[in-house]
């Protein structure tokens, strides 16, 4: 024995034999019998057109009623039309290749006996409407004796309003008259009642074609159905297997119906059975997705329970706020709930055990601290943001310089009431203070929810750079000249960049905006961002004084048509803490606090963030030179 396994280590590897099937058409017919009735039809016709051999086996004539007949017996299939063997029968009711152009999936139609693809229809089919076209030396009387459906090109389940005819029909009985035309011609005798009888028996056949389609279609509906029932069952089983084998793993039911179910790609056109192989891929592929389920699950268990404890935090902070004898400006820099729900003091509460025993109580005698600390840390955040060379020992505040000009960040999600309702050039902590911005959540992004975290402005070099040259061109230190410095200038510049692209030449006068600096370094930031920037001060005392009018005239507009105010004596204002129309913040001055003659700033303040809504551009006429 030892000696055999020294041979068996030493022996040459032997070629493995091919495996063929050649000797199988020569096997007895009995064990041919046994091998083929176990195929399914498809199959069956697939090993008939392999070889010649195979063909030869198949198709002989003893096989036509003791294997298709059974075959189509099997699957209750009805009686072949006259014309049709056994075989032939079975391979038009199982195959889906187009008659005419083999293209694969293409459905069959009964009235027809034929199974063509849309663009053998479309290019074939011949109704009353159309025969002209195909023969134009026929008489359209001829398509009474060819077979028809009623089915359009585009459609097998619907049907049209007339018949269409197969070109190839219509041919071949075009080529049937060709032999008794001469005949008919000549006036033979029984020459013309041999064409009628012909015509008699298409007739007929036509007939027995239309009534015996309805059971065909009929029985092929049935049988679709019974495929895709089928079908539906060894999924439906595979699914079960798989969910089985999760169970086994350890995994609770929601997450794994979350991921193993009708939907699940990896279990499409596949067998009921899972062999060890398979499990092996699948599990590869799919447990991932049941830990991904699981995990986002249990987040969104935390979420609710982080929820319902922030309801009750923001009814508590709601409440507080209320009490407050605080202007409203002050009020609109506290924190919101995304801001709240982030701070250290509220993630204490939010972030504990939830069979803990909570104490709400010391965050809310906290809130004035929570308050005063959210606005105290977010400004410092900010002015940590501003590049020491923008500074000088006579800044008195990096965040009120000129300079500072801050932009919304590009992480901002894609959501149209942030972006429309925040400007997007931010300068002076008056409207950085007011600006509560939000990103989505990395992690919880991933588990697929949003959740709303705080962030910040960046601070935008390029447009500092543009709002420290239009300092200097007012004759101010950029180093050291404010927001409010510039505002009290009240200087509106030209864009030249703007009026070289003007298409005259020579001096002319031309229409261009007259812009704050404000609104000259957001027109900075969506204009020329390749070319660089160049702005001329308006210095011609008569224009000053009519984009001055023009703009008193807007911003009694704005006044009147945009909610851009609030009450600054009291929490709730004219519209439930909204901002509102001027006209009805002053009656809600007058009604409520007895000021007649509000004060802007002390009785009312405008809603910073609007600044970049209302700020239109008056049009002036500027005489320009262009070489």
């Amino acid at each position: 024995m030892e000696n055999y396994h020294e041979y068996l280590e030493i022996r040459p590897d032997l070629p493995r034999r091919r495996r063929d099937l050649s000797l199988l058409p020569e096997m007895p017919l009995d064990v041919l019998l046994e091998i083929f009735s176990h195929l399914d039809p498809k199959d069956l016709l697939n090993m008939s057109r392999a070889n010649k051999d195979f063909r030869r086996a198949l198709l002989k004539p003893s096989m036509m009623h003791v294997l298709w007949r059974a075959k189509r017996v099997e699957k209750g299939a009805p009686e072949p039309p006259a014309g049709f063997s056994e075989a032939k029968w079975v391979a038009f009711l199982f195959n889906s290749f187009c008659y005419s152009c083999a293209t694969p999936n293409v459905r069959t139609d009964f009235f027809l006996l034929k199974r063509l693809c849309i663009a053998c229809k479309k290019s074939e089919y011949v109704s009353d409407e159309n025969f002209s076209g195909f023969y134009p030396n026929l008489d359209s009387s001829i398509l009474n004796f060819v077979p028809y459906t009623f089915y359009p090109p585009t459609t097998s389940k619907e049907e049209g309003d007339y018949g269409y005819h197969w070109s190839g029909d219509i041919d071949a009985l075009c080529r049937v008259w060709t032999q008794y035309e001469p005949h008919v011609t000549a006036g033979l005798a029984g020459a013309q009642e041999a064409w009628e009888a012909h015509l008699n028996e298409q007739t007929a056949k036509i007939e027995q074609m239309q009534e015996a389609a309805i059971l065909y279609k009929d029985w092929a509906d049935a049988y679709e159905d019974q495929k895709l029932n089928d079908k539906n069952s060894i999924k439906e089983a595979r699914i079960n297997l798989v969910r089985q084998c999760f169970y086994e793993l350890g995994y609770e039911q929601p997450d794994i119906e979350e991921v193993v179910n009708w939907d699940t790609p990896e279990l499409k056109n596949s067998t009921a059975k899972i062999t060890d192989r398979i499990w092996r891929n699948l599990r590869a592929k799919l447990e991932p997705q049941v830990v991904s389920a699981m995990e986002a699950r249990l987040y969104a268990d935390t979420l609710d329970t982080k929820f319902l404890r922030m309801a009750f935090l923001m009814e508590s902070w709601n409440a507080w706020l209320a009490t407050l004898n605080v202007p409203k400006l002050e009020l609109l820099k506290y924190p919101q709930e995304r801001d709240l729900w982030y701070l250290p003091a509220v993630c204490a509460v939010l972030d504990a055990p939830e069979d803990a025993i909570l104490d709400f109580q010391p965050v809310i005698n906290d809130f004035p601290n929570i308050a005063e600390a959210f606005i105290f840390t977010k400004r410092e955040e900010m002015r940590r943001l501003v590049p020491i060379a923008n500074l000088s020992g006579r800044t008195v505040d990096p965040l009120e310089l000129a300079t500072s000009v801050f932009s919304l960040p590009e992480t901002l999600p894609p959501y149209p009431a942030q972006t429309l309702t925040y400007p997007p050039v931010a300068i002076g902590w008056k409207i950085l203070s007011v600006c509560h911005l939000f990103a989505y959540e990395e992690e919880a992004e991933r588990m697929g929810f949003n959740i709303e975290m705080p962030v910040y402005y960046d601070f935008d070099e390029r447009l500092s750079r543009v709002a420290a040259y239009l300092v200097a061109q007012v004759g101010l230190d950029p180093h050291v000249a404010t927001a409010a410095n510039m505002d009290d200038l009240r200087e509106r510049f030209i864009c030249r960049l703007c009026a070289q692209q003007h298409p005259q030449y020579g001096r002319c006068l031309i229409s261009v905006p007259a812009l704050t600096w404000r609104a000259a370094v957001e027109h900075s930031r969506t204009h020329h961002q390749e070319v660089g920037y160049s702005f001329e001060v308006l210095r011609t005392a008569a224009l000053q004084e009519q984009v001055h009018i023009l703009e008193r005239r807007q911003s009694d507009r704005n006044n009147h048509v945009k909610q851009s105010h609030y009450c600054n004596r009291c929490l709730a204002g004219s519209n439930e803490g909204k901002p509102d129309w001027f006209t009805k913040v002053q009656v809600h001055l007058y009604t409520r606090h007895n000021i007649l003659m509000p004060v802007e700033d002390e009785d009312y303040i405008f809603n910073e963030l609007d600044h970049h809504k209302v700020e239109m551009p008056s049009q002036v006429l500027y005489g320009f030179e262009r070489a």
